[in-house]
Protein backbone atom coordinates (compact mmCIF):
# COMPACT_ATOMS: atom_id res chain seq x y z
CA UNK A 1 0.00 0.00 0.00
CA UNK A 2 1.66 3.66 -0.86
CA UNK A 3 2.15 5.91 1.57
CA UNK A 4 -0.33 8.76 2.06
CA UNK A 5 -0.22 11.74 0.28
CA UNK A 6 0.93 14.80 2.48
CA UNK A 7 0.79 18.92 1.63
CA UNK A 8 3.59 20.70 2.48
CA UNK A 9 3.20 23.62 4.91
CA UNK A 10 5.41 26.40 5.96
CA UNK A 11 5.91 26.50 9.58
CA UNK A 12 4.63 29.99 9.58
CA UNK A 13 1.16 28.66 8.20
CA UNK A 14 0.93 26.13 11.44
CA UNK A 15 2.40 28.21 14.06
CA UNK A 16 -0.95 29.34 15.80
CA UNK A 17 -2.71 26.42 14.99
CA UNK A 18 -0.31 23.89 16.57
CA UNK A 19 0.81 26.47 18.69
CA UNK A 20 4.17 25.92 17.87
CA UNK A 21 5.62 28.74 20.47
CA UNK A 22 4.63 27.23 23.48
CA UNK A 23 4.42 23.71 23.07
CA UNK A 24 7.04 22.44 20.78
CA UNK A 25 10.32 23.46 20.13
CA UNK A 26 9.38 26.31 17.74
CA UNK A 27 12.97 28.30 17.90
CA UNK A 28 14.63 25.39 16.19
CA UNK A 29 12.14 25.41 13.34
CA UNK A 30 11.35 28.93 12.87
CA UNK A 31 12.93 30.93 9.85
CA UNK A 32 15.20 27.42 8.75
CA UNK A 33 13.18 27.10 5.75
CA UNK A 34 12.05 23.74 6.30
CA UNK A 35 8.35 22.44 5.61
CA UNK A 36 5.65 20.57 7.80
CA UNK A 37 4.08 17.83 6.24
CA UNK A 38 0.54 17.84 6.68
CA UNK A 39 -2.21 14.62 6.64
CA UNK A 40 -5.59 16.20 6.83
CA UNK A 41 -7.27 13.10 6.91
CA UNK A 42 -6.05 9.27 8.71
CA UNK A 43 -3.02 8.60 7.53
CA UNK A 44 -0.52 5.97 6.69
CA UNK A 45 3.17 5.23 6.05
CA UNK A 46 4.48 1.69 5.27
CA UNK A 47 7.45 1.36 6.89
CA UNK A 48 10.61 3.24 9.30
CA UNK A 49 10.35 7.07 9.87
CA UNK A 50 13.87 8.23 10.93
CA UNK A 51 12.91 11.90 12.48
CA UNK A 52 16.51 12.81 13.02
CA UNK A 53 16.51 12.08 9.12
CA UNK A 54 13.72 14.16 7.99
CA UNK A 55 14.91 16.99 10.14
CA UNK A 56 18.18 17.64 8.09
CA UNK A 57 16.31 16.64 4.67
CA UNK A 58 13.99 19.30 5.33
CA UNK A 59 11.25 18.63 7.51
CA UNK A 60 10.36 20.74 10.62
CA UNK A 61 7.52 18.36 11.36
CA UNK A 62 4.36 15.94 10.56
CA UNK A 63 1.02 17.22 11.38
CA UNK A 64 -1.83 14.50 10.93
CA UNK A 65 -5.35 15.85 12.51
CA UNK A 66 -6.65 12.31 12.54
CA UNK A 67 -5.15 9.25 12.95
CA UNK A 68 -1.24 8.25 12.11
CA UNK A 69 -0.41 4.32 11.67
CA UNK A 70 3.39 3.49 10.74
CA UNK A 71 3.47 0.45 9.47
CA UNK A 72 7.52 0.29 10.93
CA UNK A 73 9.53 1.90 13.80
CA UNK A 74 9.19 5.78 14.35
CA UNK A 75 12.87 6.41 15.88
CA UNK A 76 14.77 9.65 17.23
CA UNK A 77 17.87 8.55 18.67
CA UNK A 78 19.97 11.53 18.52
CA UNK A 79 19.29 13.57 22.39
CA UNK A 80 21.09 16.79 22.17
CA UNK A 81 20.46 17.62 18.60
CA UNK A 82 16.60 19.01 16.85
CA UNK A 83 14.51 16.37 15.38
CA UNK A 84 11.20 16.28 13.25
CA UNK A 85 8.40 17.12 15.70
CA UNK A 86 5.29 14.92 15.30
CA UNK A 87 2.41 16.36 16.13
CA UNK A 88 -1.14 13.52 15.96
CA UNK A 89 -4.44 14.72 15.99
CA UNK A 90 -5.78 11.63 17.50
CA UNK A 91 -4.22 7.80 17.51
CA UNK A 92 -0.62 6.78 16.76
CA UNK A 93 -0.43 3.34 15.81
CA UNK A 94 3.02 2.22 15.31
CA UNK A 95 5.81 -0.77 15.59
CA UNK A 96 7.74 1.10 17.87
CA UNK A 97 8.41 4.33 19.09
CA UNK A 98 11.95 5.45 19.78
CA UNK A 99 11.50 8.97 21.35
CA UNK A 100 15.09 11.16 22.39
CA UNK A 101 15.06 15.07 21.39
CA UNK A 102 12.19 15.37 19.56
CA UNK A 103 8.72 17.07 20.52
CA UNK A 104 5.73 14.23 20.24
CA UNK A 105 1.96 15.08 20.92
CA UNK A 106 -0.60 12.83 20.34
CA UNK A 107 -4.43 13.50 21.07
CA UNK A 108 -6.07 10.18 21.90
CA UNK A 109 -3.88 7.02 22.32
CA UNK A 110 -0.58 5.69 21.77
CA UNK A 111 -1.17 2.02 20.43
CA UNK A 112 2.50 0.50 19.94
CA UNK A 113 2.81 -3.44 19.55
CA UNK A 114 6.23 -3.75 20.82
CA UNK A 115 8.96 -0.81 22.51
CA UNK A 116 8.28 2.53 23.57
CA UNK A 117 11.39 4.18 24.81
CA UNK A 118 11.86 7.55 25.76
CA UNK A 119 15.80 8.52 26.88
CA UNK A 120 17.02 12.27 27.42
CA UNK A 121 15.69 15.52 29.19
CA UNK A 122 15.84 16.91 25.75
CA UNK A 123 12.92 15.83 24.42
CA UNK A 124 8.49 15.72 25.37
CA UNK A 125 6.52 13.03 24.84
CA UNK A 126 2.48 13.44 25.54
CA UNK A 127 -0.22 11.21 25.05
CA UNK A 128 -3.31 12.75 25.87
CA UNK A 129 -5.31 9.33 26.27
CA UNK A 130 -3.70 5.79 26.91
CA UNK A 131 -0.43 4.28 26.17
CA UNK A 132 -0.70 0.30 24.68
CA UNK A 133 2.97 -1.07 24.50
CA UNK A 134 4.59 -4.36 25.05
CA UNK A 135 6.85 -2.33 26.90
CA UNK A 136 7.08 1.37 28.02
CA UNK A 137 10.76 2.56 28.99
CA UNK A 138 11.23 5.88 30.40
CA UNK A 139 14.94 7.27 31.04
CA UNK A 140 15.71 10.98 32.34
CA UNK A 141 12.64 12.21 29.83
CA UNK A 142 10.01 14.31 29.96
CA UNK A 143 7.04 11.56 28.99
CA UNK A 144 3.67 12.42 30.26
CA UNK A 145 0.75 9.67 29.55
CA UNK A 146 -2.28 11.35 30.81
CA UNK A 147 -4.40 7.81 30.73
CA UNK A 148 -3.48 4.32 31.63
CA UNK A 149 0.01 2.91 30.54
CA UNK A 150 -1.57 -0.64 29.47
CA UNK A 151 2.48 -2.47 29.28
CA UNK A 152 5.59 -3.72 31.09
CA UNK A 153 8.24 -1.81 32.01
CA UNK A 154 9.17 1.45 34.15
CA UNK A 155 10.27 4.85 34.44
CA UNK A 156 13.35 5.93 36.19
CA UNK A 157 11.57 8.29 38.52
CA UNK A 158 8.60 9.19 40.85
CA UNK A 159 7.64 11.99 39.24
CA UNK A 160 7.59 11.05 35.74
CA UNK A 161 3.69 11.51 34.69
CA UNK A 162 2.84 7.94 33.44
CA UNK A 163 1.79 5.42 35.86
CA UNK A 164 4.43 2.55 35.76
CA UNK A 165 6.46 1.72 38.66
CA UNK A 166 9.82 3.39 39.58
CA UNK A 167 12.96 1.07 38.44
CA UNK A 168 16.27 0.96 36.16
CA UNK A 169 18.10 -1.23 33.09
CA UNK A 170 20.19 -3.00 35.48
CA UNK A 171 17.60 -3.62 37.78
CA UNK A 172 15.02 -5.06 35.11
CA UNK A 173 18.23 -7.08 32.90
CA UNK A 174 18.42 -10.71 32.93
CA UNK A 175 21.40 -12.16 35.16
CA UNK A 176 22.61 -13.72 32.56
CA UNK A 177 22.81 -10.21 30.39
CA UNK A 178 24.36 -8.24 32.57
CA UNK A 179 27.74 -8.61 31.57
CA UNK A 180 26.87 -8.09 28.11
CA UNK A 181 25.75 -3.79 28.94
CA UNK A 182 26.83 -3.39 32.31
CA UNK A 183 30.69 -3.04 33.72
CA UNK A 184 31.59 -4.00 37.39
CA UNK A 185 30.61 -1.08 38.89
CA UNK A 186 27.29 -1.45 37.04
CA UNK A 187 27.88 1.32 34.76
CA UNK A 188 26.78 0.82 31.19
CA UNK A 189 29.48 -0.28 28.97
CA UNK A 190 28.05 1.84 25.35
CA UNK A 191 29.78 4.92 25.15
CA UNK A 192 26.04 6.22 24.05
CA UNK A 193 24.30 5.25 26.90
CA UNK A 194 21.23 2.92 26.72
CA UNK A 195 21.29 2.57 22.89
CA UNK A 196 22.69 -0.94 22.55
CA UNK A 197 19.75 -2.19 25.29
CA UNK A 198 17.09 -0.38 23.64
CA UNK A 199 18.70 -1.86 20.39
CA UNK A 200 18.41 -5.15 21.92
CA UNK A 201 14.92 -4.95 22.45
CA UNK A 202 13.94 -3.78 19.00
CA UNK A 203 15.63 -6.75 17.36
CA UNK A 204 13.42 -9.12 19.75
CA UNK A 205 15.54 -10.29 21.98
CA UNK A 206 14.41 -10.99 25.66
CA UNK A 207 16.51 -9.33 27.87
CA UNK A 208 14.81 -8.68 30.45
CA UNK A 209 13.34 -10.15 33.74
CA UNK A 210 10.27 -11.60 33.51
CA UNK A 211 6.93 -10.28 35.29
CA UNK A 212 4.86 -13.33 35.36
Amino acid sequence: MPNSPFQELTVAEVTARLQLESHFSFHEYDGDGRIVRHYAEDAMIDGDIDLDALFWDGVAGIWAEKDFVVNGTISNWEIDTPACFLAIGRDLICKNLVASSADIRVGRDAKIYGLLSSTYNHGFLEISGDAHAKTIIIDDHTTIVRGKADAAGWKDAEHVEIALPVSSWIKEIRPKFRAEFFDADGDMICPNGNVELVQALLAGREILRSKA
